[in-house]
């Protein structure tokens, strides 16, 4: 086989299994059906606020309970088009689904030239079963996997840094108004450099560059908060919430709970009570509870310690390793055509179809399982080398170690300290595919060689 010939048959296999992903996105959305709730719910009643000018509000009032990015982006593009339909949102998700898919190529050649890894990653990334039903769902899902992976595109790539740092800012600034904890991720910008390059003068640089045009593009948002809500916001003010919510003592799962089951003293729920208005306020503007929460739950970690790290590990059990249930409940959670058929159907026709929805199910839950954990493992392979790094001048890492690595430890640590739930892992998930093709190849090649 000629090389020529080789180069084509590569070139056609990208482009039909970039086909075949597109194909599946669109036809999920056009035939799965589903319905926003909770957060979901929200993000569209923002952006439809947004369409009909009354700017970032939830009741008519001013909010910023959750990152901006999403429902901004969301309402601007109807504003565009012309009307909130959320089949429009849907087909965002689709387009932005692929854009990700695009960049994961390009990280992948970047990352190594081992085609094995590069086709094994690409394929699992086109046809993850997570990332074709979530853009079913109006959520920061897609959206924020997206600019994500333009964020590590752009530092996998040599170009002219006077651009590419900048840009680089751009993106984590519109990461950082999506999800508030990549204000965080200036640092690991400048340690992927530090690991890989070694010259400390490109690593302040760096660094600089990214937080100063990170934090010109959060200024504007931090700006409305101060005026409307009288306050320091960064970004948004669930931060406190969250971090009390799953940090109490009445917290044995290590996920949200409403705020009537945490734990409070008498003049504690008193408070609580009277910024609510004894129900009759949503928690979702109620921005004064940040700042009773956040320093309960420091304190509380602070005096259980053991208990926070038992509650951390359930959390990344929550998040890595409890299947794909969270596809069933976001999108496609519409039963009503089902529930239809399900009447007049008998009992040979009901088992069938159980059978056929479970064995879905498990087999999306085994994926996950083995990405999660090869994921894990490539972490677990790595640290060493990731700490030596940071500490032993002479050490330089390749990308295709500190760019899987750092990154998915990052959202990990995040998970560890704030809330675990399945649909938290879709951002990571190309992450853990790189990481699950490396370590195959790994496996690979030392079977070939026994």
């Amino acid at each position: 086989m000629s090389k020529r010939f080789k180069k084509y048959m590569e070139i056609a296999y990208v482009v039909g299994i970039f086909l075949v992903a597109l194909y599946l996105r669109l036809w999920w959305i056009n035939n799965v059906p589903t319905f926003p709730i909770f957060d979901f719910k929200t993000y569209q009643e923002i952006a439809t606020n947004i369409f009909w000018g009354a700017g970032h509000t939830l009741n008519g009032e001013p909010v910023a309970f959750q990152g901006m990015g999403y429902p901004v982006a969301l309402g601007t593009l109807y504003k565009i088009v012309g009307k909130p339909d959320e089949i429009i949102a849907k087909r965002f998700n689709v387009w932005l689904s692929m854009l990700t898919l695009i960049c994961t190529y390009f990280i992948l050649i970047k990352l190594t030239k081992r085609k094995f890894v590069i086709y094994t990653a690409y394929t699992i990334v086109a046809l993850l079963p997570n990332y074709i039903a979530y853009t079913n769902v109006i959520g920061t899902e897609v959206f924020i996997t997206f600019l994500f992976s333009v964020i590590i595109l752009l530092q996998a790539y040599s170009f002219d840094n006077r651009v590419r740092y900048p840009l680089l800012g751009l993106f984590v600034g519109g990461a950082a108004l999506t999800k508030p904890f990549f204000m965080a991720y200036p640092v690991i910008a400048a340690s992927t450099l530090w690991l890989r390059e070694k010259d400390l003068k490109r690593v302040i640089i760096l660094f600089l560059s990214v937080m100063i045009l990170m934090t010109g593009v959060i200024a504007p948002w931090t700006y409305r908060n101060y005026k409307k809500f009288g306050r320091f916001i960064p970004v948004s003010y669930n931060s406190g919430y969250v971090f009390y919510l799953n940090n109490n003592p009445y917290n044995a799962n290590g996920a949200w709970m409403p705020i009537k089951d945490v734990y409070a003293s008498e003049t504690f729920r008193k408070k609580i009570n009277e910024i609510l208005q004894d129900g009759r306020r949503s928690e979702k503007v109620a921005h004064e509870l940040e700042v009773i929460f956040k320093p309960k739950a420091k304190e509380w970690i602070k005096e259980n310690p053991m208990e926070f790290l038992r509650l951390g590990f359930i959390r990344l059990k929550s998040t890595f390793f409890s299947g794909t249930w969270d596809i069933d409940a976001w999108a496609q959670n519409d039963q009503r055509p089902v529930e239809e058929k399900y009447k007049v159907w008998n009992k040979d026709q009901k088992i069938t179809y159980l059978r056929h929805k479970n064995f879905v199910r498990a087999m999306r839950d085994i994926l996950i399982y083995v990405l999660s954990s090869f994921g894990f493992i490539y972490i677990t392979l790595n640290v060493v080398n990731i700490i030596l790094g940071f500490f032993k001048k002479e050490v330089k890492l390749k990308n295709e170690i500190i760019i899987p690595t750092l990154n998915s430890a990052f959202f990990i640590a995040v998970y560890f300290v704030y809330e675990g739930q399945p649909r938290y892992n879709f951002p990571v998930l190309f992450l853990f595919a790189i990481s699950t093709a490396l370590c195959l190849d790994m496996i690979r090649k030392g079977v070939k060689a026994e």
